[in-house]
């Protein structure tokens, strides 16, 4: 594996931090602690290019929330002066751990991302007559700091870099909410730190490198005729029922390694003519996808909700549109015909 070295004098370059500012802004640019920072954007960014320069920057406190999306997720949303090194950080190591990847990892990649994974999920689907669908229990949760630190080190032999990423990682530790234990561990290790926090363009960045190394085992080592993967979610295709279940007990040895779990209910093999779900969809060989049906009962809440405060007169009717338009250009990658006539004649009133 190559490795790469005097990366840190490009992450706190003023350039490289001026580039940064600008992706974190994006889609953001009415958010106070935004306006805050443009207003006085220059001395922002070189105190932050000063602090970088000498070592002495340090995150601050995360502001946590909890989500329903259905199940209950903790998001840790970082200060915008921090997201502005998240991304100062990710324009230079995210291209040199790109080139690690297997072409079919989709997650948090330019040029791939849900609408690719969900065509290459149709397109095996359509090959083959089963899928091993595998799920990781608690990932973003689990991801052992040590492990990803180590794996980090043997591509970026950068000691400043690293440390920056050891200083964005340590926050993101959590108590551990239940105890794994793994072959050789001793009676300390539930006090490892683990968890990244969801939120972060760094999480999500090194959430998919975490896995880079079970890609490459599935297509080299396995040799599965058909593979997927977005984060923690991903799936093995293969006429031989036999095959997969091989798979399955390969993968559990070797997560094994990562520290990391396979769910126990949600890893299993389906036969491909009774559906796949994968991003947001069902998918049927023969047949063109459907919005999965928990997707739909949380699209429906949401929308209830909107429409009683927009009759409330809590809400303005460009809201509601703007919510209901992002939904239907997720929506209409599948057959969704049938569904909205519903939506048209009943409403969400």
């Amino acid at each position: 594996m190559k490795s790469f070295t005097n990366l840190y004098p490009h992450i706190c370059s003023l350039e490289n931090l001026y580039e940064a500012a600008a992706k974190a802004r994006r889609r953001k640019t009415r958010r106070e602690d935004v306006e805050r920072f443009e207003l006085h954007r220059e001395r922002y960014i070189r105190r932050l290019h000063e602090e970088l320069s000498l070592g002495v920057w340090q995150p601050s406190a995360y502001r946590r929330f909890e989500i329903h999306d259905p199940k209950t997720r903790t998001i840790c949303a970082a200060p915008f002066r921090d997201r502005v090194v998240h991304h100062a950080l990710c324009n230079v190591i995210g291209p040199l751990l790109e080139r690690r990847f297997v072409y079919d990892s989709y997650s948090c990649r330019i040029g791939k991302g849900t609408e690719a994974g969900r065509e290459r999920c149709r397109h095996y689907t359509n090959r083959f007559r089963y899928v091993l669908k595998c799920d990781i229990r608690k990932y973003f949760e689990s991801i052992d700091h040590g492990v990803l630190l180590e794996k980090l080190g043997r591509v970026i032999r950068c000691k400043p870099t690293l440390e920056l990423c050891r200083r964005i990682v340590a926050p993101g530790a959590e108590p551990a909410p239940h105890a794994v234990w793994f072959p050789g561990d001793d009676l300390f290790a539930a006090l490892r730190p683990r968890g990244l926090p969801i939120g972060n363009l760094t999480s999500q960045l090194w959430a998919n490198f975490y896995l880079d190394r079970i890609d490459h085992l599935v297509l080299e080592a396995l040799r599965a005729p058909g593979y997927a993967r977005y984060t923690d979610d991903f799936l093995i295709w293969s006429d031989d029922k036999a095959f997969l279940q091989q798979c399955r007990a390969s993968l559990g040895s070797e997560l094994a390694a990562e520290r990391l779990v396979l769910h126990p209910v949600k890893t299993r093999v389906l036969p491909t003519r009774t559906g796949v779900p994968f991003l947001g969809f069902r998918f049927v060989s023969g047949v063109a996808p459907r919005v999965l049906g928990e997707c739909k009962r949380r699209f429906e809440r949401r929308m209830r909700r909107k429409v009683k405060a927009l009759r409330g007169g809590a809400l303005k009717a460009d809201e509601v549109r703007r919510s209901a338009e992002g939904w239907k250009a997720f929506a209409d990658y599948g057959n969704t015909r049938g569904l909205y006539l519903r939506y048209r004649q009943g409403g969400f009133g």
